[in-house]
């Protein structure tokens, strides 16, 4: 399917910049997808530097976009284009940005306002969570992060740090057991998450790096499951069997919370770069793993999946299907 896409400023209180596709279709009014990615200095299509890409979140705009639904991704603040200080931005300032670009989406005259839906990736679940009860949706998509806490997932991740430090071969796993590593990774964490919640300022210094301890703060003050059991649009979550960083497992707790229609899938070979994987990642391989994984295309159950779910949900029959 043919269309076009644009450069887009959303003002929020600072300025985002972002990507507006639109596909070419004879419908008055359409269906529309907000996209909003995962956590880091990350922007609208996945970039880090030019050495670390995800792209993912241009996979996805790309993938929308041939199914026939309009749909915006954007730069975080602080980020790409956009304006703001990345490092002084908490959770809400994400909230609120996100927000601001539904109701973007809204008022566009070729969006159907009935029909907007939230696509949050990774961290972007919890902020679409957020948004959700916030603003009236037509949907939200969780990819890779549903109903989990960051303070819960920060925490099994460091349980699963510990156990790769001690299965660890060679030379790499000899000297990390010998240095002890395995044995701090709790209490390391513990002393910096203290450090961040008694802060009063927005950023702090560990070193010479820079800390968002506002961002920790409103995260580990949020329960992204309070939220949920207030959501009453439809809620698709998929995470995949081989994702370390989100947790398949507790996606089975999806129904307990949510009010209105909810579905949930584990994919079986896909990690949390929602691509198609034969191994999954330790803590110590993943951040090299996601990024060689780039330029894989979305998992083919993956696309199946959202395809189906959005038939139903946007009621377009007409819709152009890839899978």
């Amino acid at each position: 399917m043919t269309g076009f896409e644009k450069d887009v400023t959303i003002q929020s209180s600072v300025a985002i910049k972002g990507s507006l596709s639109v596909p070419d279709t004879s419908r008055e009014k359409s269906p529309a997808i907000l996209i909003i990615t995962g956590s880091g200095k990350i922007d609208r299509n996945g970039k880090i530097s030019e050495s670390k890409d995800l792209k993912l979140y241009q996979q996805i705009a790309a993938y929308l976009t041939e199914f026939g639904i309009i749909n915006l991704r954007y730069d975080k603040r602080g980020t790409g284009g956009s304006g703001g200080e990345f490092y002084s931005a908490g959770l809400w300032d994400l909230v609120e940005d996100a927000c601001t670009s539904v109701q973007f989406l809204k008022s566009l005259p070729e969006v159907d306002p009935e029909k907007v839906i939230v696509l949050g990736h990774s961290e972007g679940c919890t902020i679409g969570t957020a948004v959700a009860v916030r603003e009236r949706l037509g949907g939200l998509i969780l990819l890779s992060g549903a109903v989990e806490r960051l303070s819960e997932a920060l925490k099994r991740q460091r349980d699963i740090a510990t156990q790769d430090i001690l299965n660890a071969k060679g030379f790499q796993g000899a000297l990390l057991r010998m240095l002890g590593v395995h044995k701090k990774v709790e209490s390391q964490a513990q002393k910096q998450i203290q450090k961040f919640l008694a802060a009063n300022e927005a950023v702090i210094k560990q070193g010479f790096v820079k800390i968002n301890a506002k961002w920790f703060r409103e995260h580990f003050a949020y329960n992204v499951k309070e939220d949920l059991a207030n959501v009453s649009c439809p809620v698709l979550a998929i995470t995949g069997a081989r994702d370390i960083q989100a947790n398949p497992e507790i996606l089975k707790e999806l129904p307990n919370y949510v009010k209105g229609d909810c579905e949930y899938h584990v994919v079986e070979n896909m990690g949390h770069s929602c691509k198609f994987v034969t191994q999954t990642s330790t803590m110590l391989s993943v951040k090299k793993d996601i990024f060689a994984e780039a330029n894989l295309p979305l998992h083919p159950e993956l696309t199946k999946r959202l395809s189906d779910w959005l038939v139903r949900q946007t009621a377009e029959e007409s819709l152009s299907i890839k899978q």
